[in-house]
Order: C-alpha cells, then sequence, then structure tokens
C-alpha cells in the first residue's frame, strides 16, 4: 500500500502544548467535540485515546495542527496500532499529565461558598482614625500620692543643720618658704651642675692658597664644540 493510501489514528495522551493552561485546553477540547466536561476529565486519564480513526494523511495533519492550536499534544499513529491498548498494570505507578488533576471527580472537595455580610463595613477617610471615639477604651487615671513640698527661696540653703556633713580637717605642713626677687637665681651655688669641658684634638692643619688643588677628582670628559657656522644674529 502507498504511503498516501496509508490511514492514520490521532491519539492523545493527556499532555498540554507547552504554554497553555490546563483548564482553557479543556475547554476548548469540550467546544470542538462538543463532549460535557466529565467526559473531558476522561482524556487527560493519563492513557492514550484515538480521538479521530482511520484519517489520510493529509486530513489527519490538518486535525493534528487543530488540536495543537487549541492546546493539545496529539500524535499520528498508523490506523489500528491503537485497537488493542495493554492492559493496566495491576501494580506500580503512572506519571500523570503535566498541569492534570491527581484528584478523581468524587475525591475532589466540594468548596461551600460562604456569603459575607459587608453592609456595615465602610471605609474611613486616608488620615482619619480606624477607631471611633467611642471605641477607646479610657484609662482611669492612678492615684499618685504627691508630698507636700515647698519652693524655697533663691539663694537659701536647702539642707537643716543636723543635715550637714562637716568634712574632716586634713593637717597640711607649710615649710619654711620665702620669696626670691625678681631676676634672683632660684638656685644655691652648689645646686649648679657645672658643664663638662669639651675635648677638642688639637689639629696640625694649614691653608692651602688660593687655588691651588685639593685632591679632588679631574673631570676628564672633554668638552662640548657644537657647530655654529649655520647660525647668524637676527637684524
Amino acid at each position: 500500500m502507498a504511503d498516501t493510501e496509508q490511514q492514520f489514528d490521532i491519539v492523545f495522551r493527556g499532555d498540554i502544548v507547552l504554554g497553555h493552561k490546563l483548564d482553557e485546553v479543556k475547554a476548548r477540547l469540550a467546544q470542538l467535540f462538543k463532549i460535557d466536561a466529565n467526559r473531558v476529565e476522561t482524556l487527560f486519564n493519563g492513557r492514550p485515546v484515538p480521538l479521530k480513526r482511520n484519517l489520510d494523511a493529509a486530513t489527519a495533519k490538518k486535525y493534528q495542527a487543530v488540536l495543537t492550536k487549541a492546546g493539545a499534544e496529539v500524535s499520528l499513529v498508523p490506523a489500528g496500532a491503537q485497537a488493542a491498548p495493554r492492559a493496566a498494570p495491576q501494580r506500580g505507578f503512572t506519571l500523570a499529565p503535566v498541569g492534570a488533576s491527581l484528584l478523581r471527580l468524587t475525591e475532589r472537595t466540594q468548596v461551600t461558598p460562604v456569603e459575607v455580610n459587608t453592609s456595615g463595613l465602610s471605609l474611613s477617610p486616608q488620615d482619619g482614625r480606624l477607631v471611633e471615639h467611642a471605641e477607646i477604651a479610657t484609662d482611669e487615671p492612678l492615684p499618685v500620692a504627691v508630698p507636700e513640698f515647698d519652693v524655697a527661696p533663691v539663694g537659701s540653703d536647702v539642707l537643716s543643720a543636723g543635715e550637714r556633713v562637716t568634712p574632716a580637717a586634713t593637717p597640711v605642713e607649710i615649710a619654711d618658704w620665702d620669696l626670691s626677687e625678681v631676676g634672683e637665681d632660684l638656685l644655691k651655688p652648689e645646686e649648679h651642675n657645672a658643664p663638662l669641658p669639651l675635648m677638642v684634638a688639637d689639629l696640625e692643619v694649614d691653608l692651602a692658597p688660593v687655588g691651588s688643588e685639593l685632591g679632588q677628582i679631574r673631570d676628564t670628559r672633554e668638552p662640548l664644540k657644537p657647530d655654529t657656522s649655520a647660525l647668524s644674529l637676527a637684524d
């Protein structure tokens, strides 16, 4: 049989195209195949499900393009390859499609909406109080025992005679001191430190005549003799 006459089945395994949302893909499949939500859930059971059978290659590719655009990842297999599906294993685990719900419809918890009465709520101004004045708890002032104080006049002694502490007198020995005259030496002659004489060796030296050589190193470099024949003075 030629390739153009070969028949194909469109098989869906519950995978969705990357970038699509699962709920939106389910809604599109329900609209395309005109089925309810319960039958759409059976397509996402993790097993290969043939959506269309015995299609030629051109028609099968058109269906594949439409389903891919809807977000369903389908594959084309030769017709009859899915006629005898393998029995489900008795033990072990299988992987659910990406984004699929792991709970059956009977296992899902039905959430009952709760109606909240918001008629008594209102918005306060941006700079206003969030609590009304009637809602603010008023604390009673605690009694504080305040002694009877008097203010003493300025400069008066605030201590009574019995509260004063007399400091103990410390004996101080005062030597027999006298004041010297202005400019007088404060040290006695025997208290002065005599400076030590400096020992200077006698050197036998003479002064050399003016212009004589003192043993310095001579400069043996030849003086520069630049050629100034091409130079002239401007007027």
